[in-house]
């Protein structure tokens, strides 16, 4: 009985690092990196040879072990909030120690730097500066109004411009794209100040909603809807039809959810947008492959 209950406590504490580590998302990037890989950058008659490059697949895991440091970082930095803001979840992650995060941490970042090496001295550079950037912003624009969200959607967006270096491919229209998710990002970083509000508050973190109130932070929300519509129209002609349907359900779920968000009452409403921005990301990556 003992060495089962050992052997649960060491799953259980398996899966509070993978719940710190925020799985869902880093599956989500290597996900959308392939596809982008096979899809937009691959030429159409090499799209299998994608398969067979191993610098591909070194830089889509680079990218991932190093977004799992940055997590983990992330979740050092916002522990005490956290403990407010989400107790449960909070109390399952700290199974795992300070030191056993932080050494995990520390472990993926190496095996990051060491695939990108692989690929090139360029490569390690660029995630070296990625790495960089993650911590600062754990550790200093966090607590800045607007830059911390306009950090935080740059860096989720910054791995697919490691893949586009790499295959040596720019164009407008991904630009275009990318920045429509850009924005997506930059608003949910302003619905998630509206979740974290009472942790931020007590904790003395400055946010948007800390610092300018609820309602203002709302605001904002809806306005950040309406100007996501203005690139997307004035780029529209870039996109093919299948690509443009993808655009056109994205925008509208997003102003979905940001009305959800200006009408709840409560938290459970505003989980509710939260929800419907997960929807989003993930309706962003599978429209990937019509661009």
């Amino acid at each position: 009985m003992k060495k089962l209950s050992r052997n649960r406590l060491q799953f259980l504490k398996v899966l509070a690092l993978l719940s710190q580590i925020r799985w869902y998302n880093i599956a989500l990037l290597l996900l959308g990196q392939y596809l982008i890989a096979i899809f937009v950058f691959a030429p159409h008659g090499g799209r299998a040879d994608v398969f067979y490059d191993f610098n591909t697949h070194a830089v889509a895991w680079s990218a991932a072990f190093v977004l799992g440091f940055g997590f983990l970082i992330n979740s050092f930095y916002d522990h005490d909030a956290d403990s407010i803001n989400r107790p449960k979840q909070s109390a399952f992650e700290r199974l795992v120690s300070k030191r056993t995060s932080l050494n995990t941490a520390i472990t993926l970042l190496v095996i990051g730097l060491l695939l990108s090496w692989t690929v090139s001295y360029k490569a390690t550079g660029f995630f070296a500066l990625f790495a960089a950037g993650l911590w600062y912003h754990s550790h200093r624009l966090r607590n800045i109004p607007i830059v911390s969200h306009t950090s935080a959607a740059v860096l989720a967006l910054t791995p697919f411009f490691g893949m586009s270096v790499y295959h040596n491919f720019s164009s407008l229209h991904t630009f275009a794209y990318g920045a429509l998710l850009g924005l997506t990002l930059f608003s949910r970083e302003l619905l998630k100040d509206l979740l974290m509000i009472k942790g931020d508050i007590i904790v003395g973190r400055r946010t948007v909603a800390s610092e300018y109130g609820e309602e203002n932070t709302r605001f904002a929300l809806m306005v950040s809807a309406m100007v996501a519509w203005i690139p997307a129209f004035f780029t529209r002609s870039l996109f093919n039809e299948h690509a443009e349907i993808g655009i056109f359900i994205i925008l509208v779920l997003l102003s979905v959810a940001n009305l959800i968000a200006l009408k709840a009452k409560n938290l459970e409403g505003l989980r509710w947008a939260h929800l419907t921005y997960k929807v989003i990301l993930v309706l962003g990556i599978l429209t990937l492959p019509f661009l």
